[in-house]
C-alpha cells in the first residue's frame, strides 16, 4: 500500500482526506491524530445499529474521532466499551455484529456511495502497553474517568472488541484499516493476512511506537499481542 503523509501521520495514497474517521479504545491516541491532521475537534458517539447511521449530520464533518455504541450478545441495549457497567464484570461479552447495519452498495449513477464515503482508521495498540499508558495518565494531571477501575483484562477486551469491529466492517464491504499506534503507518487487512502467513519468527521485544515497522517480525508480534485471535489470519 502506497502512503501519503499529513503532518507526520501516514495514510493511504488513494484515500481522500475527508473520508477519514478515527476509532479505537480509550487512550489509543485518537484525539492526538485528529489534532495532527487538522480534523474536527470533539468526539462523536455513534450507534451503528441505528437506521442510516451513515447519514447523520456529525459524520458530514470529517476527519473526526468517533466512539461506538455497540450491540453485545445477551443485551438489548447499546454500550460503549468504556461504559461503567463493565467494571468488575468477570466474563466480558462479544459484540453482536449481526445487528450492525451496513449501507447497501451503490445501485445508481446519481445515488451516493456510502461505502466509499468513509475510511475507518482503527488505532489498536498492544493491551499491555495501553494499560500502562492509561494507568500513568490516571496518576497525572490529565486524569480521565474512563481510566478508573482499570484492569489488564478490561483493556485487552476493549482493544479486541475494536479488532472485531474493524474486521466486520472490512468483511462487510466498508473501508477499514488498522494501525498499532497513532504515529505508525496503517495496514490493510489484506496486507496483514499476507504478513501473518509468511514464514518467520515473532519479535520478542516489547512492542512500542519507536520500533521499525517495516520489520515483519514486529508486525507479527503486534498482531499476536493485540488481536488475540479476534480475526482469521
Amino acid at each position: 500500500m502506497q502512503l501519503q503523509e499529513r503532518n507526520g501521520i501516514q495514510f493511504p495514497a488513494k484515500m481522500r482526506y475527508r473520508s477519514w474517521i478515527v476509532a479505537g479504545p480509550p487512550g489509543a491516541g485518537k484525539s492526538y491524530l485528529i489534532n495532527k491532521i487538522g480534523g474536527w475537534p470533539g468526539e462523536v458517539g455513534l450507534d451503528i445499529t441505528m437506521k442510516k447511521w451513515w447519514a447523520v449530520e456529525p459524520l458530514s464533518h470529517r476527519p473526526r474521532e468517533i466512539h461506538f455504541a455497540l450491540p453485545f450478545k445477551g443485551s438489548d441495549n447499546r454500550y460503549s466499551v468504556y461504559d461503567e457497567r463493565w467494571s468488575g464484570v468477570k466474563k466480558l461479552p462479544n459484540p453482536d455484529v449481526d445487528q450492525i447495519r451496513i449501507p447497501s452498495k451503490k445501485k445508481f449513477i446519481l445515488s451516493p456511495d456510502w461505502r466509499a464515503r468513509f475510511v475507518f482508521d482503527f488505532i489498536l495498540p498492544p493491551p499491555a502497553w495501553l494499560f500502562e499508558v492509561r494507568r500513568d495518565r490516571l496518576l497525572s494531571d490529565d486524569a480521565r474517568l474512563v481510566d478508573m477501575d482499570l484492569t489488564p483484562a478490561l483493556v485487552a477486551w476493549q482493544v479486541q472488541i475494536h479488532w472485531q469491529l474493524a474486521w466486520h466492517l472490512h468483511q462487510s464491504g466498508m473501508q477499514a484499516m488498522v494501525r498499532p499506534f497513532n504515529t505508525v503507518r496503517p495496514y490493510a487487512f489484506r496486507a496483514l493476512k499476507r504478513i501473518a502467513r509468511k514464514k518467520g519468527g515473532v519479535s520478542k521485544r516489547d512492542i512500542k511506537p519507536s520500533l521499525n515497522w517495516s520489520n515483519l517480525r514486529n508486525i507479527r508480534a503486534w498482531i499476536n499481542q493485540s488481536a488475540a485471535n479476534t480475526w482469521p489470519v
